[in-house]
Order: structure tokens, then C-alpha cells, then sequence
């Protein structure tokens, strides 16, 4: 057994133990940071010690676990000194703008997310002075549903604001992602003035300035249903086709020795910065990068291991890129690139040039797509069957798009003038065509995966590129393995999904939504919101609708006077209508239903439940309240979704 930094991947060795601890950091948060950082530091001795060992799983096994606690320790979340709702004079940096109106500002190492006035301009670097209330950011959303502060909290933001006045700009300081921005800023208003038509120029700032926030829905949505949603993102397919212009313009000015290509590697992070450093296109550039100086150096370079180095040394910087969906999908590309691609290649003699071209780019488009397919169902619960097919058209298009952009940026205003036509005509043409592609679109909608179906899955996927290149019979035993117990997990998953019974209580602003689960039927216990709303709750557990009624629902339970009743557990609901309040079982309050101000019972509820119906003033007393008895309360304005198992 060789050492870690013998061996052929290293950087697969190491990024494993730093994804781990990065999700455990979600687990552990009730262990104390100190504890941690002295574990981390401890860790150090044996691991230098260890290797100094020509051989041993000792260096593995610390290797493993310093590693392992870097990635806790790293995604840890702060501890936040202040009081939520309380006004604070927020002083700050603002690090991030979100358009149209949303800004994200850094203050004594807390990133905390506002939305600000249309009145209001500042850029990034600006030093603000404000009077806000602060409050932490909790995942308050509902099942299966997407929830804005857990995506806010995986961009590492900990806190959001409300500002009670508009800010003061007390200073401003440069960095390099203020100098990129005020770039991309500048480069905007110069495609303004040179594109007239405000389709083609929605299209050039996506493609090659990364902002994708003036496109109109119906754009975006095109691009969705076809599977070319990925063309509006920057990521590893413009920068790549970046740095093969650059790399030909190189030569093209006789620069042809490999140590030239170094130039290469400040351009292409700059062009990365100016499109706003997104997840992928720092992965593209981090891989070119290691290309690059492989490359220059006569380096030994291999493909698998220079993806795993790039998501080292990312995730070492930013943990939270780990939650991007884009970070997910361009790894998860690049990965089947270069693990799948291999094993469809032909000999050249086999087909002619024009065929073997096509079968080239179709087979690239396959081995990226194929490895990016769970991480879709997953997170968009929809499969894009024939898109591979569509971006056969989609992709060179797109690339000369960027191409022609690229040029119109860099050409003086009156010959890009004259360019600008013709970029209106190819992106009507490749509209025109996505909206032909998008009636033959064939998709697998309703997708709801768990984490441990994609675990599964790729498992299988892997076990079976190892198998088709090493054609050995303990691989296939694996493989099959595998599949059998993703058809057995699928199969106990899917009988416990239909068996099931709860109650959920959903997190709706000024309304209220109680769902009732049962065994594969669902009923509305109580709903204020918009009746025709689809949750996703129901498509996801494959639930079939029940038609309310005020009696008899199931053996063993009935519903009457918005009391459930299952065997010994009761549930029930207080509203307008039915204001009594019950001596025992769980109680939902809805609709602004005060605590009594005399309560002459000894018996109270288990537990009491507040959604959002209910007002500030309210939840108050009802905390005044429980706090005094000490019952139990919970909120959904808090919690999110509340899920009432029903024994």
C-alpha cells in the first residue's frame, strides 16, 4: 500500500474526507468551533509524524480525519451575536449585488443579505452605513419545496436585513471582485449602446457576461423545456471555448512554445471574474489552470485528478459551493467527459470524416450529460430526454454567439455596429429552432429522488464504467449488488410512502394550509391559500386526492368539528369557527386565536403549533403563554413545514 502522494489520484483521495466533513458540518453543529480547531490542531503531530512512514494506513486513517474535521470546521456557521428583530447601525462592505435590487454586505465577518429601494445605487466595494433589523437566516420552507434561505445559507450568508432608511455610503475600497464588477459594468453599457435589439442583447450579457437576470421568463423557460438550460450559465463549455480562442490567437502570433501558454492563466481568471465567479466557470479555470501548467512544465497530467485537485482547492476556499447546483452539474459533466467518453471511442478508419465527426460531438454530449441527470432529477425533479440530441444545434451556435460577442466587445463601436446585425439574426435563428425542438421535447416530469436513490444510482453508474473497462467478475458482482439494492430500497421506500399517515402543516404567509397523508390519500384539514395550488408535497409521495368530509375518514380515524382522531391521539385546529381550545392531544393555532386570559383547567395541550396565519402580537402572547405552563410550541415561521406523525 503506497502513500496518499504516491499515488495515481491523489487528489481523489483527498477531496473525499473534505466533502464529508463539509456535510457533516450540517450534523454537528451542537459540538463546540474550540473543540473542533484543538481536534484539527492535535491531528497535526500524528499526521506529521505519519508522513514520514514510507508505507502504513496509519497516514491514511489521520490523512482521513484532519482532513475530514478541516471541511467541519470550515462550514461551520457563526455564532451570531446579536438579538433577532432588534435595529442595529449595520456598518459594512458590500461584497455582492444581486440584481435587480438585493445586495449582500459584509460586517465584522457576517455576510448579511438585504433588499434595497430602486432609488438606491451602490456597486460592489462601497462602504454603507445603515439602521436595519437583523435576523438569522432558518430554513423556513416547506417539503419539497424550495426554500430561499437555505439557498442563502449554502451561499455562505448568515443573516438578512430589513432596512428602516436608505444607505449612507461612508467610503469605498477596491478589491479584485469590485474591479471585475465595475468591468462587467462597463461592458454592459457598451453592448447597450451597440445592440439595439433587447432580445439579442439579453442573450450576449447570459453568454458572455453571466447575467442572466434580464432575460425574459419565456427565454429562460425555452431554454429549460429543451434541455439547453446550461448555455445560459457560465461554465466549462465558455470557458474552455475561451481558452481555445486565446490558445489560437497565441500561436496565431507566433507565440508556439508550451511556457507561452502561461500568459493564458491570469486572462482566463479575469475573464472569469468579470462574469461574476460563478461556481463553474472557477472550476473550468482551476482545471485550464493545472492543463496549463502540466502542460508548460511537461507534467504528468491525468484528467480525474485534475477535476478532484479543482474541487480541492475550491471547496477549501468556499465550502458552501458544495450546495450549487451548478458546482453539482459542471463537476458531474466534466466527470462523465472523462470517465465515459473513453469508452465510446471507435477507431477512425471504421467511419468517414463527416459521420465520425458527428458521432464525436454526439458521444461528448452523451458522457457530459449522462452523470448530470441525477443531480437534475434531484434538484429540478424533471429529465430532458432528448437533449442531447437538441445540443448538437444548441452548442455550436451558442459558440459562435460567444465568439461574435467576445469580438463585438473588443472591436471599436463603429465596426461592432455593423457585427451587432448579424448577431440579431443567429440568435432569432437559434431561438427559432429551440422552439421547434421544444414541441417534440420529451421529458420524465415528477421526479423525486432521495439522497440516498442518487447515492445509489451513481454507485451503479460507476461499478459499471469499471466494469466495462476492466471486464473483471468481482466488478459485476458489485454492479448487481447495486441494482438489487436499489430495487429493494425503491421498493421499501415506495411501501412506506403508501402506508404513511401524518399531518402537515404548511408555512404560508397569512394563510393556512393542514394536510392530512393517508395511506396514498391526502385531504385539506383546513386551507386559506390558493385552492388550485399543486403542492409539491402530493407529487412527490404520488398522493391521490380525497374529497373532505366532516366524519368518517379511515378505519380508525374520523374528523369532526376540526378535531382528528386517531386511536389515542387527537389533533385540533383553532379558528373562528371552532375557538374552544382542548385539555389534552396537539393544538394547530390558526387565524389569530388568542390564549385565554383565565384558564382554570390543570390539563393543557401536548403541544401547540403556530403558522403563519397568525400575527406578531399573537405568536407573542402564545409564547408568554407556553413559556408560564411550559408547553411545547412550535412554529412554522420558524420550523417551515411541521409534520405530525399519526401512530
Amino acid at each position: 500500500m503506497h502513500p496518499i502522494h504516491w499515488h495515481r489520484y491523489p487528489y481523489l483521495f483527498l477531496v473525499i474526507p473534505l466533502i464529508s466533513g463539509i456535510l457533516a458540518s450540517e450534523y454537528v453543529a451542537f459540538v463546540p468551533s474550540r473543540m473542533i480547531l484543538y481536534t484539527l490542531i492535535g491531528s497535526l503531530l500524528p499526521l506529521f509524524c505519519a508522513s514520514r512512514m514510507p508505507r502504513g494506513r496509519y497516514f491514511y486513517a489521520v490523512t482521513f480525519l484532519f482532513l475530514f474535521l478541516t471541511g467541519v470546521y470550515c462550514h461551520r456557521p457563526l455564532d451570531l451575536s446579536f438579538t433577532p428583530g432588534k435595529v442595529y447601525t449595520l456598518e459594512g462592505r458590500c461584497t455582492r449585488i444581486i440584481p435587480p435590487d438585493k445586495a449582500v454586505i459584509s460586517s465584522n465577518g457576517i455576510q448579511v443579505f438585504t433588499q434595497y429601494g430602486d432609488s438606491v445605487r451602490f456597486s460592489i466595494g462601497d462602504s454603507l452605513l445603515l439602521n436595519a433589523r437583523i435576523y438569522p437566516l432558518t430554513s423556513s420552507g416547506n417539503l419539497h419545496e424550495f426554500d430561499y434561505n437555505t439557498y442563502l445559507r449554502h451561499q455562505g450568508i448568515q443573516a438578512r436585513c430589513v432596512p428602516l432608511s436608505p444607505p449612507k455610503h461612508t467610503g469605498h475600497s477596491e478589491d479584485i471582485r469590485s474591479f471585475c464588477h465595475s468591468l462587467q459594468e462597463s461592458l454592459q453599457h457598451k453592448l447597450a449602446a451597440i445592440v439595439p435589439d433587447s432580445t439579442t442583447y439579453n442573450l450576449l450579457t447570459a453568454l458572455c457576461l453571466g447575467n442572466r437576470q434580464s432575460l425574459a421568463p419565456d427565454t429562460k423557460q425555452l431554454f429549460q423545456d429543451t434541455g439547453t438550460i446550461h448555455l445560459l450559465a457560465i461554465s466549462g463549455l465558455h470557458i474552455g471555448a475561451i481558452y481555445l480562442l486565446l490558445l489560437y490567437g497565441l500561436r496565431l502570433l507566433g507565440f508556439k512554445k508550451r511556457k507561452y501558454t502561461l500568459v493564458l492563466i491570469p486572462l482566463l481568471w479575469l475573464i472569469t471574474g468579470i462574469t461574476g465567479l460563478s461556481p463553474s466557470a472557477c472550476r473550468a479555470a482551476t482545471i485550464l489552470s493545472f492543463i496549463i501548467v502540466g502542460g508548460a512544465f511537461q507534467l504528468d497530467y491525468v484528467p480525474l485528478n485534475a477535476i478532484a485537485a479543482a474541487a480541492f482547492f475550491t471547496l477549501l476556499i468556499q465550502p458552501e459551493l458544495l450546495y450549487s447546483v451548478s458546482f453539482q452539474m459542471s463537476y458531474a459533466a466534466y466527470t462523465g467527459i472523462t470517465l465515459i467518453y473513453p469508452l465510446t471511442v471507435i477507431k477512425k478508419k471504421d467511419l468517414p470524416p463527416v459521420v465520425r465527426k458527428v458521432y464525436t460531438l454526439l458521444c461528448i454530449s452523451f458522457s457530459a450529460q449522462i452523470l448530470t441527470l441525477p443531480v437534475m432529477a434531484y434538484h429540478f425533479h424533471v429529465i430532458n430526454l432528448n437533449s442531447i440530441l437538441f445540443n448538437l444545434v444548441a452548442v455550436p451556435v451558442a459558440t459562435l454567439l460567444l465568439y461574435l460577442g467576445i469580438a463585438l466587445l473588443a472591436l471599436p463601436v463603429f465596426i461592432s455596429a455593423y457585427l451587432a446585425m448579424l448577431l440579431t439574426g443567429i440568435t432569432y435563428a437559434l431561438l427559432h429552432c429551440l422552439r421547434i425542438f421544444s414541441r417534440i421535447a420529451i421529458n420524465l416530469p415528477d421526479l423525486h429522488p432521495t439522497i440516498f436513490h442518487i447515492i445509489l444510482i451513481y454507485t451503479i453508474a460507476l461499478l459499471t464504467i469499471l466494469y466495462l473497462r476492466n471486464r473483471q467478475r468481482r466488478g459485476l458482482q458489485l454492479l448487481c449488488g447495486a441494482v438489487c439494492l436499489l430495487v429493494t430500497f425503491t421498493y421499501g421506500h415506495t411501501f412506506y410512502r403508501q402506508n404513511r399517515q401524518e399531518v402537515v402543516v404548511y408555512n404560508r404567509y397569512r394563510h393556512s394550509t393542514i394536510l392530512l397523508n393517508h395511506k396514498g390519500y391526502y385531504t385539506f384539514l383546513k386551507n386559506t391559500d390558493n385552492p388550485s395550488r399543486q403542492l409539491a408535497y402530493t407529487r412527490a409521495n404520488k398522493l391521490h386526492p380525497l374529497r373532505g368530509s366532516d366524519g368518517f375518514i379511515g378505519k380508525g380515524i374520523t374528523y369532526a368539528d376540526n378535531q382528528l382522531y386517531i386511536r389515542e391521539q387527537t389533533i385540533t385546529i383553532a379558528d373562528h369557527l371552532h375557538p374552544e381550545l382542548p385539555g389534552q392531544g396537539t393544538l394547530i393555532i390558526t387565524e389569530n386565536i388568542y390564549p385565554p386570559t383565565e384558564m382554570t383547567k390543570n390539563s393543557y395541550p401536548h403541544q401547540i403549533i403556530l403558522d403563519q396565519s397568525n400575527s406578531p402580537r399573537c405568536t407573542q402572547a402564545w409564547d408568554d403563554f407556553c413559556r408560564e405552563r411550559q408547553i411545547p410550541l412550535f412554529k412554522t415561521k420558524e420550523l417551515g413545514s411541521i409534520v405530525i406523525p399519526l401512530e
